[in-house]
């Protein structure tokens, strides 16, 4: 066919895959966009009841906490106090009460007492005013004159305050002329600040709070134009003339804008309406239209694409048949090269692999030994040394994993015998450990003075330290056997220097360490075993201080660092393990526990003292602690057990927390932590819970008399009626009354 046609072929797939996804885009981005503004009312009614349950709570209970404060005694007897303006001792217990129901929540500004017969104002922040002079004198002559006493009201002062008042006459239960008042400010600037917090589109979205009589109560801090969106009273009216306690609804302001308003009518009376304009709803949602587009043209274009890349593969077969075997052809080859360099690279030289065996002990002799190494071309007439190289921190590293340790130890052979290769007066062969060890084993002929052989290898270990600390920045330790003049015995330089390495205990700021030196030089030190270390070490522990248990810690290891013998070292840290473990209970609970970590075997693998100091303090105490935690946590649960059954059948009796604490062997402020934690109260609320539980019991069963009853579960008469009034809203004998 000619080019023309496959021109026409590929432009008519191209509509037929553009047209369908651009009327999916469509239709995606009109449902799309009814569900955001669906989310959007769903949203708002979600923020609304949040807050209704919020101010509900919070007004309903400075309401309840105001009328306590109306019944308590000491404010209904300064009424009948003579010259009370002069008794500033009634005052000042009065205005310790006020301060005390201030202090309950930071949504107070303040609370007000006045006394009309003796023409005085007490509060929490003037303490005691003259009514005369008292400068929110005017908005209790309001209250009084406009009846507006049990009502949440803007007054004038407080309003120029920012405070939303509520005031209750006193006496509060009397049907007499008030003789005086009891009024609470509400900051509410402090529920405006809620309000905005909740608000999912603060410059937008508006908040307001309407009480039964039609009254703006509150109103969310929104930035903007404060009139465009301003809440009418004919929106105000329609809402209030629904029967519907919540919905929705769009309204044309007089701006000329569609707004968006959402209500909910609570229990109370009270109204909450958010508002919104509905062009910041449809702003926020902006975001679906250029998802639409954005998504609409990538579709087309991978549309497009594919159409073209189809139709050109479908008028080319053979083409397409050739680069498909080519890549397979291509992708074979690579695979198969790729398997011949692995496979180099997985299986060692032989020789290297006859050193290996002989080194470790593993070899199998088939022939003389003499007949191996000549096979292989090792020379027989030489001195031979071993040395080897050890990573240390390797796991601390981050830049190394566990399941790097093979790829540690090709770095350290690589730079190891190009440095070899490097030093033409040595010769030797490098070798891989499979314990992550770099050795090598150098040979020098006889002529060569024993003197000047170790110092040359000392030299080549030192260049091997420099390098892979100054390019790769790994920290090596590196040990050094004898030199011997028969093959047989590098096996023992060998053991030798891998005995050298163990001197890293007390020999860590020394790199390379050569087994004649470390032993010609050791000699009996005197060493005392630092027994008041360990001491502090378990006291701290004890006492939970971190700090200085891994204080005294260092001066543990430092003391068994001057013995400068490995087996006093290593035991002496074993030595010190234990004696936590046995410290953990000297009854032997939680031993069991600790066992099961395997703490032996893993102090076992430490081969240092840096890394036995990291253990110690990064894993061993932090199990420590864990497990005195489990242990105190299981008896304090017994002890607050055997506690509430005490209170709880001793009633009759004037029961103390330093009583209970000195019975169950505990401290008073152990026991009043333990038991807020398990009960979820304080110790003095649980033993009169139990008392006026009791005393319930007794008014419902018993026909004995109040101040009997009062006797019976310890508590004077009038402490009684108090307490019983404060808990339960009502005298004992109305409860006895109420519930028979």
């Amino acid at each position: 066919m000619n080019s023309n046609y496959f021109n026409r072929l590929i432009w008519f797939g191209c509509l037929s895959v553009c047209l369908p996804i651009i009327l999916a885009g469509v239709v995606y981005y009109h449902y799309s966009m009814k569900q955001g503004i669906s989310r959007f009312q769903e949203n708002s009614a979600v923020s609304l009841n949040i807050i209704q349950q919020f101010t509900e709570k919070s007004m309903h209970d400075i309401e309840d906490d105001l009328l306590q404060l109306a019944l308590d005694p000491l404010i209904s007897d300064t009424f009948s106090m003579p010259n009370y303006e002069r008794n500033y001792t009634s005052q000042m217990e009065l205005l310790n009460k006020i301060s005390i129901h201030k202090s309950k929540t930071s949504l107070i500004g303040d609370i007000y007492y006045y006394n009309r017969a003796a023409n005085l104002v007490l509060s929490h922040s003037e303490g005691y005013h003259k009514f005369d002079s008292f400068k929110f004198r005017s908005d209790m002559e309001s209250l009084d004159d406009k009846q507006l006493e049990g009502q949440w009201v803007y007054l004038p002062e407080g309003r120029q305050n920012g405070f939303l008042s509520f005031a209750l006459k006193l006496p509060s239960l009397s049907t007499e002329e008030s003789k005086g008042l009891l009024m609470v400010q509400l900051e509410t600037a402090q529920i405006t600040k809620y309000f905005d917090n909740l608000l999912s589109l603060t410059n937008n979205e508006s908040i307001y709070v309407i009480d039964e009589h039609k009254r703006l109560l509150l109103q969310s801090r929104k930035t903007g134009d404060p009139t465009s969106g301003a809440l009418s009273n004919d929106v105000i009216q329609m809402i209030g003339d629904g029967e519907s306690p919540n919905g929705f609804f769009f309204v044309t302001g007089p701006d000329h804008q569609k707004y968006y308003y959402s209500y909910l009518k609570s229990m109370s009376g009270n109204i909450y309406v958010s508002m919104i304009p509905y062009q910041a709803i449809i702003g926020e949602l902006s975001w679906i239209r250029w998802v639409s587009i954005a998504a609409v043209l990538i579709f087309i274009a991978v549309g497009v694409l594919l159409t073209v890349i189809n139709l050109k593969y479908a008028y080319h077969p053979i083409v397409k048949l050739m680069h498909s075997l080519d890549k397979k052809a291509t992708s074979m080859r690579i695979r198969a090269e790729t398997l011949s360099e692995e496979l180099a690279q997985s299986i060692p030289p032989l020789m290297e692999r006859f050193l290996q065996q002989w080194l470790s002990g593993n070899f199998i002799q088939s022939s003389t030994l003499y007949d191996e190494f000549a096979k292989f071309g090792i020379p027989l007439d030489r001195n031979y040394v071993v040395m080897l190289v050890k990573p240390e921190n390797r796991l601390k590293d981050r830049r190394f994993r566990s399941e790097d340790k093979s790829v540690v130890t090709f770095v350290l052979t690589n730079v190891m015998t190009e440095l070899l290769k490097e030093h033409t007066s040595l010769q030797g062969y490098v070798l891989h450990d499979a314990e992550g060890l770099g050795t090598v084993i150098l040979h020098f002929d006889r002529s060569v003075a024993q003197e000047a052989a170790i110092q040359d290898t000392i030299q080549y270990a030192q260049a091997v330290h420099q390098a892979l600390m100054s390019y790769l920045k790994l920290h090596v330790s590196i040990g050094i056997g004898r030199l011997y003049p028969h093959i047989a015995d590098i096996r023992v330089s060998y053991r030798e220097s891998r005995l050298a390495l163990q001197y890293r205990l007390h020999k860590d700021n020394e790199a390379i360490l050569y087994i004649a030196e470390l032993e010609g030089l050791q000699k009996q030190q005197a060493f005392s075993y630092p027994g008041p270390a360990e001491q502090q070490i378990l006291d701290a522990l004890k006492k939970r201080d971190y700090n200085q248990a891994c204080a005294a810690l260092e001066v543990y290891t430092q003391t068994l660092k001057t013995s400068e013998s490995y087996n006093i070292i290593s035991q002496g840290h074993y030595v010190l393990l234990s004696s936590i473990i046995s410290s953990v209970d000297r009854k032997g609970e939680g031993i069991s526990e600790i066992l099961e970590y395997d703490v032996f075997e893993q102090l076992r693998t430490k081969e240092s003292i840096e890394d036995m100091y990291g253990w110690f303090t990064q894993t061993l105490f932090p199990l420590y602690e864990k497990m005195i935690d489990e242990n105190y946590n299981t008896k304090g649960r017994w002890v607050i057990k055997q506690v509430r059954e005490y209170v709880q059948n001793n009633v009759s009796k004037d029961i103390s927390l330093a009583e209970c604490s000195e019975m169950f062997q505990t401290t008073p402020s152990y026991l009043s932590r333990l038991f807020k934690k398990e009960v979820g109260m304080t110790f003095l609320d649980f033993v009169t819970e139990c008392k006026i539980t009791e005393a319930m019991t007794l008014l419902i069963e018993t026909d004995r008399q109040i101040h009997e009853i009062a006797y019976a579960v310890g508590y004077t008469h009038r402490n009684f009626n108090r307490i019983f009034q404060r808990i339960l809203r009502m005298s004992p004998s109305d409860y006895r009354a109420a519930h028979r």
